[in-house]
């Protein structure tokens, strides 16, 4: 039997021996977990915990709204019931417990805490979180979800943990932060053996906040099409770097993870309709619309220009006008085909 009530449960001061702080815990619990006693289920951790249900505390003021979305899919049945367990940031500390690495903010030094949090998830959290819920046990039940830092957190303890966390929802990470570049930190793990699920997204306005330059989309290319890794990418139009555009996405995620994707509905080829000469390179991205609702940007596929004297386009989408005139180009995938007229100009 379903209830109607959301049901979320606040653990308002959960000390940290590891950090010596405290914070709030907020505990989403699925329609059927207080009249269904003996069942378990998947969990999914997600960070920056303030913004996940409600926006009172975060910096636009907007909140993921996770649980509505979240129940939302369960009552159409698109996706499994599951237990979310959203952890508070420690706000002026939140970039130093994020980061596993030293890094600079607005000209400021912050001393990287991330494998310090990394332990206080793991020894502290997810054991109590076990004790006191009836989650199902195994890194197969376990997810990770988290945005901006709380992206690249993500990303760092998923991949550094496999053993623990199999569904790594990195959205719109800080690729960005500390010494190394987004696609040395994307080198710097092993995925030959790596059984777990990973949606990596951003959103195409996000500015300096971007990470996916054209060689980072050539490595998560590689890593799907050639180590077969289980990875969705999804490049979002027009999509800003805030928790509503987050909120508008998260769905997406949790389809991948818990659920069905469905079949593909539509397929668009997203960038300019007419480019310049000799201006910036251009990047095509096909994004795939399923009948769920969910979408993804396609790293299969081949792009064709249909001529190639007046517009080249390489594998990866990135255009190269060789002279005025229109072209249309061609993407395949999955035996679906769409095509765009592009227009190249003097300026």
């Amino acid at each position: 039997m379903l209830k109607e009530k959301i049901d979320i449960k606040i653990i308002k001061d959960f000390y940290s021996e590891v950090l010596k702080n405290k914070r709030k815990i907020r505990i989403y619990l699925p329609p059927s977990y207080s009249t269904e006693k003996n069942k378990y289920y998947p969990v999914l951790y997600v960070h920056d915990g303030q913004n996940v249900f409600e926006g009172k505390k975060s910096y636009s003021g907007e909140s993921w709204n996770l649980h509505q979305v979240t129940e939302q899919l369960i009552r159409e049945n698109l996706i499994e019931e599951i237990i979310i367990v959203a952890v508070d940031n420690m706000e002026e500390e939140r970039l130093s417990e994020y980061a596993h690495q030293d890094g600079f903010f607005k000209g400021e030094k912050i001393k990287g805490r991330g494998f310090d949090y990394e332990k206080f998830l793991i020894r502290e959290l997810m054991p109590f979180i076990a004790e006191e819920y009836r989650i199902k046990e195994g890194s197969e039940n376990t997810g990770l979800m988290g945005s901006s830092m709380g992206g690249l957190v993500t990303f760092n303890i998923g991949l550094r943990r496999s053993d623990l966390f199999s569904k790594l929802a990195v959205m719109s990470p800080s690729l960005w932060w500390g010494k190394s570049s987004p696609l040395e930190k994307i080198n710097s793990y092993d995925y030959q053996s790596l059984n777990s699920q990973i949606w990596l997204d951003t959103g195409e306005a996000e500015g300096k906040f971007m990470s996916f330059t054209e060689d980072v989309i050539y490595e998560l290319k590689y890593l799907k099409n050639n180590l077969k890794l289980d990875l969705i990418y999804y490049q979002v139009p027009e999509a800003i770097h805030s928790e509503t555009a987050w909120a508008a996405r998260v769905h997406c995620p949790l389809l991948y993870f818990y659920g069905d994707t469905g079949e593909v509905k539509e397929i668009e080829l997203i960038g300019s309709e007419k480019i310049t000469l000799k201006g910036v390179k251009e990047r095509i991205n096909p994004v795939l619309t399923f009948d769920s609702a969910f979408k993804m940007t396609a790293l299969e596929g081949e792009f064709r220009s249909l001529k190639p004297e007046i517009l080249k386009i390489n594998e990866n989408g990135v255009l190269t006008p060789r002279k005025t005139g229109s072209a249309e180009i061609e993407f395949i995938v999955f035996g679906y085909k769409a095509s765009k007229n592009i227009k190249i100009v003097n300026k």
